[in-house]
């Protein structure tokens, strides 16, 4: 199963007068997993990888039955 998963990526940025800034920027991202749990556990190891400080925001299943890529392709030609 495909799973969309939202994270939130915090950047600081300092203003001419020297006051922080903090702005949230979401991305989403495609998983593939057995179930919420395993996905989690998946979108965590990768966010533990990155140095911007993240969170997870949420886990949603993608209603999508197969992925058409390079490995399952059609041999129609």
């Amino acid at each position: 199963m495909y799973y969309q998963v939202t994270i939130a990526y915090e950047n600081e940025s300092e203003s001419a007068n020297g006051v922080i800034r903090t702005k949230v920027q979401k991305a989403k991202y495609v998983f593939q997993g057995e179930s919420v749990e395993e996905v989690s556990i998946l979108a965590n190891k990768y966010i533990a990888e990155d140095a911007r400080t993240a969170e997870l925001k949420s886990i949603v299943d993608m209603n999508i039955e197969c992925v058409i890529d390079k490995a399952n392709s059609p041999k129609y030609y």
